[in-house]
């Protein structure tokens, strides 16, 4: 109805100009802004609209928003999903009085801090806390609202724990390099915690990933030849956490198989060949496009790079409402060509999508596909033969062709496109801290979805697993942080006993308790599974759930690398998987 839609496109251009304004706040700090937008002098002006007063003349109450609107113009070839002005939610902007507010709420924060990696995270789940809270008291969601009620941040040790375990471990495997990660007893606890990320101090995966608990026997991996081939995808990306921490294991890895690629050059190579993320919320895939945007020009620049250019990058809004149109069938005409049954499967994906709002990465378009081409067989054999992910592109590229305006028909198309894409490319690593909850918490449409496309029940945890075993290459790795329920509820006993041998195995699992993430009311966990058909025999599982949320990761760093010692409480298990087989409903408690 027009109110809920009124108070929707309002938060929209609010929450729109706050992501602005805080990206170029950081842009400023690390000098890549010539002229402060964001920073205001005595005089009422900022350094952009002082220019534009004393060399164009412009009088003074225009300049500053003025200022403001170029600096925007100037970074949307670069990072259209945040500054791209023709968007409907650039339609309005913040009066003179409101924008100076705006940008002293800006000054209280100390330009140290806006130069780290994670800020824009922490002002992303802050901003939202008063939504986050309304939706708590509520027993049933929207699918509007599923985006910002599962927003919690990740600590970043936690990410780096998970990331380690998963990407920088599939790595080391891959290479037979698993012999070159230090021993327990080869660095203290203290220097584990204390090592710097920086390419100086870190500058190979063994020496970066201190949180890597190294395997007695190491596991199959994927095989790729060149750095390029590898794909790692969160698909509730948020602001991007474990894609910045990726970054970083990713660029060593360049740097190692292929020196050839100068340095200044590698992070626009991640960017464009490594790195994918999926989120409903679109000012969350607005702050991970800049924030990997922001570290990817930093090193570049570290590197002597001074001309970075951004790449178009695979983080993706699945938030889209108005996707079913004219233009869509035009754009899927000129795809399927002469094949009526190609055209008749977009036709269902595009419907699927679209009647069931708060889907996003839950949409499955390769089980429709392969459904269709075991009916049709030839009659599917277009340009693109049996290759989804090649059918998809090219809806991507008419989708881009025929779209050249900033309606909401447009924008959404064309995210339903690249949607389509990322969900039908096969990955190496899957990094998440996934929605939690069903009943009230997952849309009744989302669940009849789930009902009939999805093994498991509705629960957005292990659905959203089921999506990385999907999405994931034989012996890939899934990265989770989870709810704890994952290790007795009786609900879940079929993907316990799946998981514990037959189809993959918990490589890694470590329980944290109640008090990991900031205003969660769930218990949670840290697991890596391998996406395989081989069983695995021994997991490694720690437990950290009697510590405070302040000593927990020292209680890691200690319990996994520290010296045994009578006193020392026992922290690190490795148990045999068939163990958990032994006791009804296999519970890993």
């Amino acid at each position: 109805n027009w109110e809920s839609s009124y108070e929707e496109y309002i938060a929209g251009v609010g929450y729109t100009i706050v992501n602005r304004l805080a990206a170029l706040r950081c842009m400023e700090v690390r000098d890549f802004i010539d002229d402060e937008v964001t920073a205001f002098r005595d005089d009422g002006l900022t350094p952009a609209a002082d220019r534009l007063v004393t060399e164009e003349f412009m009088l003074e109450e225009e300049a500053v928003l003025e200022a403001y609107r170029n600096a925007c113009d100037d970074l949307a070839e670069e990072i259209e999903i945040l500054f791209d002005r023709s968007t409907v939610y650039s339609l309005i902007d913040p009066d003179d009085d409101t924008f100076e507010d705006l940008c002293g709420m800006l000054d209280k924060v100390s330009d140290e801090v806006w130069r780290g990696d994670d800020v824009l995270g922490w002002v992303y789940e802050y901003y939202n806390r008063p939504v986050v809270e309304a939706l708590d008291a509520k027993n049933k969601l929207e699918p509007e609202d599923v985006g910002p009620a599962n927003q919690f941040y990740t600590p970043h040790w936690v990410v780096r724990m998970l990331t380690d375990n998963s990407l920088g471990k599939l790595y080391l495997e891959a290479t037979g390099q698993e012999s070159a990660v230090p021993e327990p007893e080869a660095l203290s606890p203290e220097k584990r915690k204390e090592r710097l990320v920086t390419p100086e101090d870190s500058p190979t995966v063994p020496e970066l990933c201190t949180y890597l608990i190294p395997d007695e026997e190491a596991g199959d991996a994927p095989e790729f030849d060149h750095p390029s081939e590898l794909r790692v995808i969160d698909p509730a990306c948020g602001s991007g956490h474990f894609l910045l921490y990726a970054f970083d294991i990713l660029e060593r890895i360049w740097w190692k198989m292929a020196p050839e690629v100068p340095r200044s050059e590698v992070p626009e190579k991640i960017l464009e060949h490594n790195l994918f993320g999926v989120d409903l919320d679109l000012r969350a895939c607005q702050l991970a496009a800049f924030n990997l945007y922001l570290k990817a020009r930093s090193r570049a620049e570290q590197f002597g790079n001074s001309d970075f250019e951004m790449p178009r990058i695979g983080v993706v809004c699945a938030d889209a409402h108005e996707v079913s149109t004219d233009l869509a069938d035009r754009v899927f005409d000129e795809v399927a060509g002469e094949s009526e049954a190609t055209r008749e499967l977009l036709g269902e994906i595009i419907d699927t999508f679209e009647n069931t709002p708060g889907l996003g990465s839950l949409l499955d378009p390769k089980s429709s596909f392969q459904k269709k081409y075991k009916q049709h067989g030839a009659e599917l054999d277009t340009p693109h033969g049996s290759d989804l992910s090649a059918l998809f592109r090219d809806v991507r590229k008419e989708v881009r062709r025929h779209t050249d305006n900033g309606s909401f028909v447009a924008a959404d198309l064309q995210s339903f496109a690249r949607l389509l894409t990322v969900l039908s490319q096969n990955y190496d690593v899957v990094l998440m801290n996934p929605p939690y909850g069903s009943r009230g918490r997952m849309p009744e449409t989302v669940k009849k979805y789930i009902n009939s496309n999805y093994k498991y029940p509705p629960e957005y945890y292990i659905n959203f697993f089921e999506v990385g075993d999907r999405v994931g290459k034989e012996n890939s790795r899934i990265s989770m942080l989870v709810p704890h329920s994952l290790m007795y509820n009786t609900s879940f006993e079929d993907f316990r006993t799946d998981f514990i041998g037959g189809e993959g195995s918990f490589d890694f699992l470590a329980e944290f308790g109640y008090d990991i993430l900031d205003n969660a009311t769930v218990g949670t966990v840290g697991t890596v599974i391998r996406s395989a058909d081989t069983e695995q025999e021994v997991g490694t599982f720690v437990r950290l759930s009697d510590l405070s949320k302040e000593k927990m990761e020292s209680g890691f760093y200690e319990g996994v690398f520290g010296k045994s010692t009578e006193e020392k409480i026992r922290r690190v298990y490795e148990r045999r998987l068939e163990e958990f087989d032994m006791i009804s409903s296999a519970p890993m408690t």
